[in-house]
């Protein structure tokens, strides 16, 4: 186990498996970053930013994603799709609504 401190305003002290920290330490020397805590950091910065986004931009609460995703799966396996029919789809679909 690998212990990271987060050093900002609040200094927080979290605790890694190893492997994650190798990844940590190879997206690290990927950016520059220079040291483990600071690649930590801004890893952590970036991912809550953007869980926060992703989630404001779909506009659906845990429930109803985990419902979606639910009617998906129930509708059976997974089949190749070809890009143009889909675009033609999504077409059509554009020109009909309201």
């Amino acid at each position: 186990m690998c212990a990271v401190a987060i050093l900002a305003a609040m200094s927080t002290t979290l605790t890694i498996s190893d492997e994650l920290a190798a990844a940590l330490e190879a997206k690290r020397q990927q950016t520059g970053l220079p040291t483990l805590d600071a690649a930590a950091e801004a890893l952590l910065a970036d991912a809550i930013a953007s869980d926060s986004a992703d989630i404001a931009g779909l506009g659906l609460s845990d429930e109803a994603l985990r419902t979606w995703i639910a009617v998906g799966e129930a509708s059976g396996s997974a089949v190749a799709w070809d890009a143009a029919t889909v675009r033609n789809e999504v077409r059509r679909r554009f020109a009909a609504r309201d």
